[in-house]
């Protein structure tokens, strides 16, 4: 891949003839603002980050702990913590300045355009509750508008669960089956699981890199490796059918074939879902395997030039 820095004070836009870019950011500053910060002289978390995304990119923003990386990706997902605040600087996406956004409308754009992956991300999945229930709720209350019948999988479009016939399935326990049933019963009780909801959820998770889907479903969180709950996060996030997929440290605590593969799925999922991936790490030399541009901050938070 094509190893490139962006400069920083300057305005990266007119770097690609014609395009324009999907996430322009301009002059970015970051100050903590809330209590404890020392006014105007409080020295900025980070400044003066200047830098393009055009769609279809895979572009990787590295640097050291501590330079302001993920406060970038908040900033652009409209979610730095209380006290911390752009303080200079623009963001545009798609052409509009979304820093003024209210909260209803930052949620929109989470909900529909920009998923944001974090380390974090993980202490939101419920223990208590089935794989199967979760991503129905998300497919009710944040998913698609509709449900694409182009990505359910051929080999599984024609297989679409039904809950009045029984199924072909591989054999299970007695309390995996009983489990797997109630689910579905739940799920069917509250109207949340239809057909085609369940295909598309099989077909996500496949997609992800599970070779039995239907598992995955029928399981807690508690059941599954920090991985394999990252995996599934993953899903709910690309059910909505977001533009912009940002995954901050997406392979940190991986051992070497595991990061290979994480990166292999990011690059695959950018051809299936026609994703634009910003990625967040401190692994110059990983990201520089996948990206088709590689963004470099100081520790001083800075963009280097």
């Amino acid at each position: 891949m094509e190893d490139q820095t962006t400069l920083g004070g300057k305005d990266t836009i007119e770097q690609v003839a014609g395009r324009k870019p999907l996430l322009h950011v301009e002059h970015l500053e970051i100050c903590r603002t809330g209590v404890g910060a020392s006014g105007s002289g409080s020295k900025p978390l980070l400044r003066d980050v200047s830098f393009s995304i055009y769609s279809g990119e895979i572009v990787a923003l590295t640097g050291p702990s501590g330079c302001g990386k993920s406060l970038t990706a908040h900033a652009i997902a409209g979610m730095l913590e209380p006290g911390i605040d752009v303080t200079q600087g623009r963001i545009y996406y798609n052409g509009e300045d979304i820093l003024p956004f209210q909260e209803r409308r930052w949620q929109r754009l989470r909900r529909e355009d920009i998923a944001l992956l974090i380390q974090q991300s993980l202490s939101g999945l419920n223990p208590i509750r089935t794989v199967r229930a979760q991503l129905m709720d998300t497919l009710r209350l944040h998913g698609r508008r509709r449900m694409p019948h182009d990505q359910i999988e051929p080999e599984h479009a024609d297989a679409i669960p039904s809950h009045t016939a029984p199924q072909q399935v591989r054999p299970l326990g007695v309390l995996p089956r009983m489990r797997q049933m109630l689910g579905r019963a739940t799920e069917i009780a509250r109207g949340g699981a239809t057909p085609v909801r369940e295909a598309y959820l099989l077909s996500l998770l496949r997609k992800v890199g599970f070779a039995d889907p239907e598992h995955i479903l029928s399981s807690y969180p508690f059941e599954l490796s920090g991985g394999m709950c990252q995996r599934v996060l993953l899903a709910a996030m690309l059910s909505s059918g977001p533009s912009l997929f940002i995954a901050d440290e997406p392979t940190t605590a991986l051992d070497v074939i595991n990061r290979d593969k994480v990166l292999a799925l990011l690059q695959q999922l950018r051809e299936d879902f026609d994703l634009t991936i910003l990625l967040i790490s401190h692994d110059r030399q990983g990201m520089s395997r996948i990206a088709d541009r590689v963004l470099e901050m100081s520790p001083e938070g800075r963009m280097h030039q």
